[in-house]
């Protein structure tokens, strides 16, 4: 199956089911990922600062894409 590299910027070129696999995707990986960053709340490492700022990217472009996902509340403050 041969695919073409997007433009990180043009996701009209995807499909609706393209784009709904992407969406599931990534709604699966926050709910299997916010409990272990949310435990990593209080963590002042860079890493765990990373990961947290990663995951905050994430849940924004989730509710960008109109999925209406909940933040964990320990993460709530680091917003």
């Amino acid at each position: 199956m041969a695919s073409t590299v997007l433009d990180s910027q043009d996701l009209s070129a995807l499909s609706s089911d393209e784009q709904a696999a992407i969406r599931s995707a990534a709604v699966w990986y926050f709910k299997r990922h916010a409990r272990i960053i949310a435990e990593q709340a209080d963590d002042p490492s860079s890493q765990a600062v990373a990961r947290r700022d990663d995951f905050l990217r994430l849940h924004a472009a989730l509710r960008k894409l109109g999925v209406p996902i909940a933040l964990p509340d320990e993460l709530r403050a680091a917003r």
